[in-house]
């Protein structure tokens, strides 16, 4: 049976971000048992919930990048590599690995990244709801994006909003804006009185610095193996930009969120302001105000989470797996 090289970056730099998508992808091509799926992290290891159902291979970040895909290429039968990769990391002969690939009649799929090698990919798969492909129109790679293009996994179903006093907040794997050293005080002085707040640590992140008095009723969930439980059962979720946004979303939870990386994430926030999926905040402090308009207002926060829903109602990773299978004649 042929296999698929699913190939990231992962550190407390870089974030768990490519390795939670590439998971994901794994275990959605496990499932259709056409393939066998095999991992590689250039960076740092962390035992994400099902990472061990695969053969993972780890190796530093500064480890020779071409030469270590295609020592483990030349070892087994592989029909296609998948790269999330971190956009920042400069590897050298990239290009001449891609064009050694696909002499062996290997497909080369990316994500979220690597549009300067459309030419040369046979599929850059884009999971954004704004990506605009016009200005790659002449590219010889199928470019596909939209909502059902999320690389997601929704482990439980959704259940219908109902207002509460239970907010979960959500900084990211590793915290890079040491929120935690802020977040929590203004957070403890601005909610009302009753509210139960679940701050999830990541884990590349600090321990949340709280009041040495608080008001409101605080858990810590120290680096979960995963998150779809907290959400189900959380009324409010405040969160940065990024993954865990979407899978908030896939579960109706009213949202808000917002960039602690200044103007990093403007192009995007901008447009999913126009979605009416998630109240978008400026800044943190600006999210804390979000916040308390969802708990006051009812049928807004209905609204998000009935919008949300029909938003993804398609599941992205299904979608991907598919159109890797039809490259490579599964």
């Amino acid at each position: 049976m042929s296999k698929i090289l699913l190939v990231c970056h992962s550190n407390s730099a870089v974030g768990l971000g490519h390795l939670s998508r590439i998971l994901v992808l794994a275990q959605a091509i496990k499932s259709h048992g056409a393939v066998i799926p095999e991992l590689v992290i250039f960076g740092d290891f962390f035992p994400k919930e099902g990472i061990s159902e695969f053969h993972t291979h780890v190796f530093p970040l500064s480890a020779y990048f071409t030469a270590s895909i295609e020592n483990i290429i030349s070892s087994d039968n592989f029909s296609a590599v998948v790269f999330d990769l971190h956009a920042k990391q400069d590897i050298s002969d990239f290009d001449n690995l891609l064009l050694r690939l696909k002499n062996r009649q290997i497909s080369i799929i990316g994500i979220d990244s690597l549009l300067e090698y459309c030419d040369i990919l046979d599929l850059i798969w884009m999971p954004s709801f704004n990506f605009d492909a016009s200005s790659h129109s002449n590219c010889k790679c199928i470019i596909k994006s939209g909502w059902d293009s999320f690389l997601i996994q929704k482990r439980l179903s959704h259940k219908e909003w109902t207002p509460g006093s239970s907010v979960l907040v959500l900084t990211g794997g590793s915290d890079t804006a040491k929120l935690s050293r802020t977040l929590p005080a203004y957070l403890d002085k601005s909610l009302r009185g009753d509210i139960k707040l679940n701050w999830v640590r990541g884990p590349f992140s600090e321990v949340p610095i709280l009041p040495t008095e608080t008001r409101l009723d605080w858990i810590i969930h120290d680096s979960p193996s995963g998150l779809d439980e907290l959400i189900l059962n959380s009324d409010y979720v405040l969160t940065i930009f990024g993954v865990s946004l979407f899978e908030v979303l896939q579960y109706g939870v009213p949202t808000v969120v917002f960039s602690p990386y200044q103007n990093k994430d403007d192009q995007e926030l901008q447009s999913l302001s126009l979605e009416n999926v998630a109240l978008v905040a400026a800044n943190f402090l600006d999210a804390i105000s979000g916040l308390n308009t969802l708990i006051n207002d009812e049928n807004r926060a209905r609204d998000y989470s009935l919008n949300s829903l029909k938003k993804l109602a398609v599941n992205g990773t299904q979608n991907l797996v598919q159109q890797i299978y039809l490259l490579i004649g599964v």
